[in-house]
């Protein structure tokens, strides 16, 4: 059973008193024990806590939610004690107008080091992904392909960065150890490379995002990932390579299996 991170960055829980914070705080086990020792005296649960580093600091940005139903202080006033306590440094008080409902609304910008990121939700990327295909059939599969192609030549030149800072030269290696992984990182599905070489390679692509919209095809489904792949090894490689899926979960099997070969 895969594990899975929970993105969302809002709480639904109707009847409570729901208030967050946006806030700097010092990356250190004294805050994280302080915040809950301080909110436990309250009498206040804490709902979430993320934080994001602030690049060569000690410190970082934490989104902090707080359910404060059975608490009698006021969230200025609490958010004032963890200041004065040098726990936290309040940059935005998170209110909403809705009771039950707290929804991050301080942060305008969603990063995945180092560029932005957007997150789509399955009842958008369903609507692309499969809406495509519904209204534009066999042209519509076929663009959903390049723009994969696309798509896994962009994502490879940023491996290859990263690459380098880590001393990775080899393709093969590279592939390996980190496009595999940021595909994962990505929520994309899980890979597994059955074997690869400079020329030909079987990849396995677990809980397929995409395929796994497909469910009870007579044939594999994939166009997307099946681009992605192609389009990744192609950069990687110097070469442009095919990439066939010969079993896919859309119809029935355990899983992805891709069959990639150069075509130089």
């Amino acid at each position: 059973m895969p594990h899975t991170l929970d993105l969302a960055r809002y709480i639904v829980c109707p009847g409570r008193r729901l208030v967050g914070v946006l806030a700097k705080v010092k990356t250190s086990s004294k805050m994280i024990a302080g915040l809950f020792n301080e909110a436990a005296k309250s009498n206040i649960l804490v709902q979430h806590v993320s934080l994001t580093p602030l690049e060569g600091t000690e410190a970082a940005t934490a989104l902090i939610f707080l359910d404060m139903t059975d608490s009698k202080i006021d969230p200025e006033e609490f958010f004032g004690e963890l200041q004065r306590a040098g726990l936290i440094d309040v940059l935005e008080v998170i209110r909403s107008p809705v009771n039950g409902l707290i929804i991050d609304t301080a942060t305008d910008l969603l990063i995945a080091r180092p560029t932005r990121a957007v997150i789509l939700r399955e009842t958008g990327y369903r609507e692309l992904l499969a809406g495509m295909r519904e209204y534009y059939g066999q042209s519509g599969e076929a663009f959903l392909y390049h723009i994969g192609f696309r798509f896994g030549m962009g994502l490879a030149r940023f491996h290859k960065e990263i690459a380098e800072k880590v001393a990775l030269k080899n393709p093969v290696q590279i592939y390996e150890n980190i496009s595999t992984a940021l595909f994962q990182w990505a929520g994309f599905g899980r890979i597994e490379i059955q074997d690869l070489t400079q020329d030909r390679g079987t990849i396995l692509v677990y809980n397929s995002f995409e395929c796994e919209l497909g469910k009870y095809r007579a044939i594999p489904y994939s166009q997307f990932i099946r681009g992605i792949i192609a389009g990744t090894l192609s950069e990687l490689f110097g070469r442009r390579f095919n990439v066939v899926e010969e079993e896919c979960i859309a119809k029935g099997d355990q899983l992805c299996k891709f069959k990639v070969k150069s075509l130089a």
